[in-house]
């Protein structure tokens, strides 16, 4: 049974990287951990501050966080990992031969999954646009295919706090690593984001090439943006069951409201002297018919 989950417990995650793939990753694994331990250490903890440690193992510990290469999604499936551990540590996964099949780098892909944990690891956060829409909180997504070398090894371009920050003007600060973008929520040709406006979910894309190579290449199966999705999908499902659930409720309500009532008229019907009809108003002294004392005999 999976605990619920136990991440961010007050101290700085260790991360275990593990290769499960039979395909070859196309780079050697500690020169690429080793490039990642760089990247967040000298680029990326500036300027989020939060650190983690890097290491590669074949038994991770119960509380750390897994990153995990995997051929494809069917092997995460055969092998039991989805989005958290049995222990309720978050996991991320890149499928190699499907990495690869899509005519990416696999340290490029390990490098922006990597980042998208640090920050969210829970696949939860969203930030909202002055139009209103509410653009999930990735750091990588929107410069997706956007890379810069370390140590030899490619690695992933990642977004500034900034970026989602609406208030600022174009170009006034720096919104990414290698200064791509010129505008908060801005998504580059090559990018795409997860928007919501609370009641549906659906992505945007910088480009149309970048939209069918997404529909028609890209294998997002068991991904994190597939996780997210999820997520929101059944927030938003949850709301519409609970605003339905409310709407039933004071249609109940208006119904019971309504039989007390006429209850009540009849009880007053019911102690009416016979042969003496209820009629509405009243007639006042000269005869005429008066608004007040509704239900009045006559």
């Amino acid at each position: 049974m999976v605990k619920a989950a136990a991440f961010n417990q007050g101290k700085f995650p260790t991360i275990a990287f593990m290769n499960m793939a039979t395909e070859p990753l196309g780079v050697d694994l500690r020169k690429l951990v080793s490039a990642l331990d760089k990247q967040m250490t000298r680029d990326f903890v500036p300027i989020w501050g939060y650190p983690a440690t890097l290491y590669i193992t074949d038994k991770p510990k119960p509380d750390e966080w897994q990153f995990v290469f995997l051929d494809d999604a069917d092997a995460a499936n055969a092998l039991g990992y989805h989005d958290l551990t049995k222990d309720g540590q978050p996991v991320s996964k890149v499928f190699v031969k499907t990495t690869l099949a899509a005519g990416q780098k696999v340290s490029v892909t390990a490098s922006h999954e990597l980042l998208e944990m640090m920050i969210d690891p829970g696949a939860q956060l969203w930030a909202q646009n002055s139009d209103g829409l509410f653009y999930a909180y990735e750091m990588c997504d929107a410069v997706e295919d956007e890379e810069y070398v370390i140590d030899g090894i490619a690695v992933s371009d990642f977004l500034h706090p900034s970026f989602f920050e609406s208030w600022h003007k174009a170009r006034s600060v720096q919104f990414d690593y290698l200064k791509k973008v010129d505008r908060p929520f801005q998504t580059l040709h090559n990018g795409y984001q997860i928007v919501s406006n609370g009641s549906s979910t659906r992505e945007i894309f910088g480009s149309i090439p970048k939209e069918r190579n997404f529909r028609d290449v890209e294998n997002r199966k068991l991904h994190r943006s597939e996780h997210r999705k999820q997520i929101a999908q059944h927030a938003e499902m949850s709301r519409r069951v609970r605003s339905d659930s409310n709407l039933q409720a004071s249609r109940a309500a208006l119904l019971q409201h309504a039989g007390r009532f006429l209850a009540a008229l009849g009880a007053v019907a019911e102690d009416s002297p016979l042969g003496e009809p209820l009629e509405l108003g009243r007639r006042n002294r000269r005869g005429g018919r008066g608004r007040s004392d509704p239900w009045r005999l006559i």
